[in-house]
């Protein structure tokens, strides 16, 4: 339900804002006006100083002058003021995620507007000027209310609030809101048709959308044009109409684009994919599917100075609300302060003595009052200071863990697609490319990995280091290849230099070498044109058994100053260039320091600007020792061979609500032979367990409707036998932390090496 930002904001606007208006003429002779006319000028000043702050994000503001203003139309009996400012203040509520609050002000504007019509729309004292806009009060009260609930997901409740609304708008014939009612009615209806496909939802759903389309007029601003093509689009997609459905999206894209209004271009290019996919044009699906993800990484820059200057609202609407209770406490204090110096002023008449008695007392308390009250604002401080730090690890931790299955799901159909790819006979010319496609799409899953958990690698422990067998020389080549495309424009010359005494065969952390060499291979040819670079991997002496390698990285770059190498370790820095192009997380050589610190080992830098840089380390590996062994190892065919005899007529259901994930699984499994189905989500699926018998059960744990925890729990409770594996881009930390998992028979994490899902799902399913 992205959209609904923009039908939370087109409330505040005045419903007029379809169209364009002319200005106001505003009163500037103010010796002239009333004591009546400049309260209402006042209250006016106020009023839209409250919505630039809401606008601003600064809700603090927005709540604080907003309430003023209340005041002040109260005294005025300003009824329109107050339900403007009443919107304004439950909104900023939301956008600070105090959700009582926004529900407590937004149902209280609503009574108090009804209660307002009722009271004086039979009148003949108020004019009918008056009366529209007590209508409209009120239209705008439980429009506010309806979003409220469709925010929180109650999408019947505000169903029927938004109804009830029409109604009333139609009344009054009420155009703006009407195009803004008939909208959310819709965008409503068409998610509960997409989640649920009953036939009532797509009707009602295309009842609205031709509503919406009713009121827009040749002078409406772009942006409602878009979504409400958007509408249209979407619509026919449910509706299994994808040809019609994107000849709508590129309009709704193309006007999205026009007034810079991102949300539609997000939603639009995704329901496109999904529209191209329906056809079967999987190719065109991916596209739109990146196009998607561009515009997404381009919202989430904005999202996140939003996010922290949300924060940042709520934490000074606590610290505004402190100071209240704390003025309360000081007032009452007064008064015993005030009393208790009317009793000494009567005890001055008992004698001298006890005047200085009383005196002697007070000063006392006075000196112990300071000592509390400097120990209290000390306390505040450290509190404040730990409640700010605690929100922004909550804020950090919940935006690393949305991003981390963001970035997951789709690597999963990069690596999936491009693994079926290898298995087609007909792109045998291609396979050196389809190699290099996807050792880079598991290297950027690794990159994904540190990124977002780099402080992790900090509590690493050198045991924890993987032991597998890898060749040294493919991990290089393939690195090598993957980086020639970087820099395309003015192409860099790749030497490789490796020691014939260099064993093929290693036992390490392969995973770990690649990210070293990636990121240093990869600086080079980013910081190089039409240059030379060399790597070079020499055989030095063995320590402990250990054959010692020293790797170096030789270019012939831009080179880097003896100033910025002071700080080119340091997280989220990047050295200066001065190719604007030249992108990056500025955490390459910060992951590489990390890796190399779990070895003892050292990174080395000669370098000088303008004429190149060389880096250099060392890392000890033990030798594969050859065994004798008295059976005969598989072959990589004769293992894929056995694999289809164990999997050939298996029957497998995957569920999972990303129609390209779906799509991955079920190509790789029907390659060994099985016989797969899938559902989109966890209802359909445990009706389909019902019906049909599976051999075993590949389940998603992130889904709409019913997560995968839920529709395992509900399956075991009339099948307890049937291996369920959970197929998810989750964390597996995340994952196996919740208790739900013990219903789960085993995890595959996306994205995943084919022999890896192979393996592992024979495993279960000849149990």
């Amino acid at each position: 339900m992205r959209l609904f930002l923009l039908i939370l904001f087109t409330n505040l606007l005045c419903t007029s804002a379809l169209t364009a208006q002319a200005p106001q003429k505003e009163v500037t002779d103010t010796v002239q006006l009333t004591p009546k006319e400049l309260k209402a000028k006042k209250i006016d000043s106020l009023l839209k100083y409250t919505r630039s702050q809401f606008y601003k994000n600064n809700y603090d503001l927005t709540i604080e002058v907003g309430q003023e203003v209340i005041k002040l139309a109260r005294e005025e009996n300003d009824y329109a003021s107050i339900f403007k400012v009443s919107s304004l203040i439950g909104n900023a509520f939301i956008q600070i995620e105090d959700t009582i609050q926004a529900k407590k002000i937004l149902t209280e504007t609503v009574k108090e507007a009804e209660k307002i019509l009722a009271s004086r729309v039979t009148s003949t004292l108020i004019s009918e000027e008056d009366k529209l806009k007590d209508y409209k009060s009120v239209i705008t009260a439980k429009n506010d209310l309806g979003n409220y609930y469709a925010q929180q997901e109650r999408f019947e409740t505000a169903i029927s609030i938004h109804k009830e609304n029409v109604l009333l708008a139609e009344k009054i014939k009420d155009t703006g809101h009407l195009f803004i009612l008939n909208f959310n009615l819709a965008e409503l209806n068409i998610s509960l048709g997409e989640k649920t496909r009953k036939d009532y939802y797509i009707k009602e759903a295309e009842h609205y959308v031709n509503s919406t389309n009713n009121y827009i007029r040749e002078k409406t601003r772009d942006p409602y044009r878009a979504v409400a093509k958007l509408n249209v689009g979407k619509l026919h997609y449910i509706k299994k109409e994808p040809k019609l459905a994107i000849a709508n999206l590129k309009e709704s894209i193309e006007l999205a684009q026009k007034s810079g209004y991102v949300d539609p271009i997000i939603e639009g290019y995704e329901t496109y994919a999904k529209a191209e996919a329906l056809q079967g044009n999987y190719k065109e699906a991916y596209l739109m599917a990146l196009k998607a993800d561009t515009a997404k990484i381009e919202k989430y820059k904005t999202d996140k100075i939003k996010a922290i200057e949300t924060v940042t609202a709520k934490f000074k609407l606590n610290e505004y609300e402190q100071e209240l209770k704390a003025q309360t406490i000081q007032n009452e204090f007064n008064k015993q302060v005030a009393k208790r110096e009317t009793t000494i002023l009567w005890m001055k008449i008992a004698g001298a003595i006890l005047i200085v008695f009383s005196i002697f007392l007070y000063v006392s308390y006075r000196r112990r009052k300071k000592l509390v009250v400097d120990l209290i604002e000390k306390n505040r401080q450290y509190l404040e200071a730990k409640e700010k730090s605690d929100e922004y690890a909550k804020a950090k931790t919940i935006l690393f863990s949305n991003i981390t299955h963001e970035l997951r799901t789709p690597m999963y159909g990069i690596i999936g697609i491009s693994s079926i790819l290898m298995e087609d006979k007909k792109l045998i010319a291609h396979e050196e490319n389809l190699n290099s496609l996807k050792f880079s799409a598991y290297y950027l899953l690794s990159l994904i990995n540190n990124v977002l958990h780099l402080t992790k690698i900090d509590a690493t422990k050198k045991e924890d280091l993987n032991q597998v067998e890898f060749n040294v020389h493919n991990i290089i080549q393939n690195i090598v290849k993957s980086s020639k495309y970087i820099n395309t424009k003015n192409p860099n010359t790749f030497t490789i230099e490796i020691d014939p005494y260099v064993p093929k065969t290693l036992i390490g952390d392969d995973v770990k070498l690649m990210q070293i060499l990636t990121n240093l291979i990869g600086n080079a040819a980013k910081f190089t044109d039409n240059g030379n670079i060399t790597v070079m991997v020499n055989r030095i002496t063995d320590v402990e058994g250990k054959s010692c390698l020293h790797f170096s990285v030789k270019d012939t770059g831009i080179g880097i100053s003896k100033e910025r190498q002071v700080h080119i370790f340091n997280e989220f820095r990047q050295e200066d260039s001065n190719d604007k192009s030249i992108q990056g997380t500025g955490l390459g050589l910060p992951i590489v320091k990390k890796i190399l610190d779990l070895y003892d080992s050292d990174l080395k830098i000669d370098s000088t600007v303008g004429k190149g840089t060389e880096v250099s380390f060392t890392l000890c590996y033990d030798q594969l020792i050859k065994k004798e062994i008295n059976y005969k190892k598989l072959s990589e065919e004769d293992l894929k061979n056995e694999r289809k005899l164990l999997l050939k007529g298996k029957n497998i259901l995957a569920v999972d609500d990303n129609k390209i994930n779906l799509i991955v699984t079920r190509k790789t499994l029907e390659l060994y032979g099985a016989n797969v189905k899938v559902s989109e989500n966890g209802p359909d699926a445990i009706e389909l367990v019902k019906e049909e018998v599976f051999d075993l059960i590949l389940m998603d744990i992130n889904m709409p409707v019913m997560d995968g925890f839920e529709t395992t729990r509900l399956i075991r409770a009339f099948n307890e036998h049937i291996p369920i594996l959970a197929l998810t881009a989750v964390e597996k930390e995340k994952v196996t932390g919740d208790h739900a998992f013990n219903l789960m028979s085993d995890i595959i994490i996306k994205p995943y090496k084919n022999d890896v899902f192979v393996g592992t799902i024979t495993k279960y399913i000849n149990m």
